[in-house]
C-alpha cells in the first residue's frame, strides 16, 4: 500500500473523529468519492452495517460480515421502531456478499469486491493488518459509550454524504433518551432495582466502562457488577445469589429463562421469585441506533409503573 496515501487517510480519520473537525470529514468524503466509492463499501463491524442502513446508505454496501447477517436473521420484529431507516436491513443484508468474520475473514473475497473502504472494529488487529497489507483502507471504530455511538453516526454520515440523515437519526435517539430520563427524574437511588446482566455463560457479565453498564444506569437500574474493576468480569454463582438481584436480564444468545430459574440455589433470588427474569435481543445492546430500543426495554422492565 502506498505509505504516503495511507498516512494522509489516517490523518484525516484522526482529525475527524478525535477533533470532530468538519473539514476532516469533508476531506475523507472527497477521498472516498474520488475513488468511486458507490457500492464498493464493505463492513465487518455490524455496528457500522446498521448505521449505514439507518442513514439510508445500505445500497453502498457490497459485502458484510457474518455477524451483520446474524442480526438480520433475528427478523423484522428485532428492528421495529428502530431509529432511522432499518426496515430493509433484515431482508437485504443476508443477500449481501458474506465475507466471514474478523477472526475468519475471507481476504480474497473482500479483495475481489475492490472496496474503497472497509469498516472494522479497532480491536480486530489481525484482520485489519491483513487488509492493509493488501492495500485496502480500513476505517476502525471503537465506540464504548452512548455518546461514542452518536459521534460515530455523525462521522459515517459525513463520510457517505448522508449528513442530514445522520443528524435526523441522532436527533430521534436523543429525544427518546430524553423521554426516558425525564420519566425517571424523580426516582431515588433506593427505588432503583439491582440488575444482574448475563452474557454467554453463568457469571459472565458487564462491568464499569461498558456501554451496557451505562445503559442500565440510564434506564434507572443499578448494575450488580458496576463497581467491578474489569470491564467484563465473571462472577461466581454464590456471589450473584448473595447479592440477590431484583432483576435478571440475559442476552438473546445466552441461557434460556428457564435455565436461569432452575439453577441450583437461584430459587431464593428476588428476581426469580418475582418472575423478573428477562431475555433481551442482542442487537438492542450494541453500538448501533438500536441501542435506544434496549434502553426503552430496560426502562419498562426496571420501572413498569412509569413506562
Amino acid at each position: 500500500m502506498n505509505m504516503i496515501r495511507t498516512k494522509i487517510f489516517y490523518g484525516l480519520i484522526i482529525s475527524a473523529i478525535f477533533c470532530g473537525a468538519l473539514t476532516g470529514i469533508i476531506l475523507m468524503t472527497e477521498f472516498i468519492n474520488t475513488r468511486n466509492g458507490n457500492n464498493r463499501i464493505v463492513s465487518i463491524a455490524a455496528a457500522c452495517t446498521e448505521i449505514i442502513y439507518a442513514i439510508g446508505a445500505g445500497d453502498k454496501l457490497a459485502g458484510v460480515d457474518q455477524y451483520s447477517i446474524n442480526y438480520a436473521l433475528a427478523g423484522d420484529a428485532a428492528f421495529q421502531g428502530a431509529p432511522g431507516d432499518l426496515s430493509a436491513y433484515p431482508n437485504e443484508v443476508p443477500n449481501k456478499t458474506n465475507v466471514g468474520t474478523t477472526s475468519a475473514l475471507n481476504l480474497e473475497l473482500v479483495a475481489s469486491l475492490n472496496p474503497v473502504i472497509v469498516f472494522s472494529w479497532d480491536w480486530a488487529s489481525t484482520a485489519n493488518n491483513a487488509l492493509e497489507n493488501l492495500g485496502i483502507d480500513v476505517f476502525k471504530i471503537n465506540p464504548q459509550s452512548i455518546a461514542d455511538v452518536l459521534s460515530l453516526i455523525t462521522t459515517i454520515g459525513g463520510l457517505l454524504e448522508k449528513t442530514v440523515e445522520a443528524a435526523a437519526v441522532n436527533q430521534e435517539i436523543q429525544e427518546r433518551i430524553n423521554n426516558i430520563t425525564s420519566a425517571l427524574e424523580n426516582v431515588t437511588e433506593g427505588e432503583k432495582p439491582l440488575v444482574y446482566y448475563e452474557l454467554s455463560s453463568l457469571g459472565r457479565t458487564v462491568g464499569n466502562g461498558t456501554m451496557t453498564n451505562e445503559m442500565i444506569s440510564v434506564a434507572g437500574g443499578i448494575n450488580l457488577a458496576g463497581n467491578e474493576s474489569v470491564r467484563y468480569p465473571t462472577l461466581t454463582s454464590e456471589y450473584i445469589v448473595a447479592r440477590n438481584p431484583d432483576i435478571i436480564v440475559v442476552v438473546s444468545y445466552g441461557a434460556t429463562i428457564n435455565e436461569i430459574k432452575n439453577r441450583a440455589g437461584w430459587d431464593i433470588i428476588a428476581a426469580v421469585q418475582n418472575d423478573d427474569v428477562y431475555k433481551i435481543e442482542s442487537g438492542w445492546v450494541t453500538a448501533s441506533p438500536r441501542l435506544v430500543l434496549g434502553l426503552e426495554q430496560f426502562s419498562e422492565w426496571f420501572h413498569p409503573a412509569l413506562f
